[in-house]
């Protein structure tokens, strides 16, 4: 069951990542047509959706992070169990 909340932080996190530049976007279009604002606002739009974009698939990312930490039940400073297949 963890294994399948991890696949739905991936979907999160690709969702993170589109959704608010498509947001912005369409609102900058709809700004030009309904309300006869200059083609300059889309670039405004553009830029702003790629900055909530980052900024929302970093804070994503490290929430994926945690939680796969979390699943794996190890500590990030806990050396790797040893296997028995290293021959030295």
């Amino acid at each position: 069951m963890k294994f399948l909340s991890l696949i739905m932080w991936v979907t999160q996190f690709g969702v993170s990542l589109i959704f608010p530049t498509i947001v912005f976007l369409w609102l900058g279009h709809w700004l030009q047509t309904e309300h006869g604002v200059g083609g300059w606002v889309m670039v405004v739009c553009g830029v702003i959706g790629f900055l909530t974009s980052v900024s929302t698939a970093k804070s994503c990312w490290q929430s994926m992070m945690k939680a796969a930490q979390e699943a794996s039940g190890r500590d990030e400073n806990e050396p790797p169990p040893v296997a028995f297949n290293d021959h030295n």
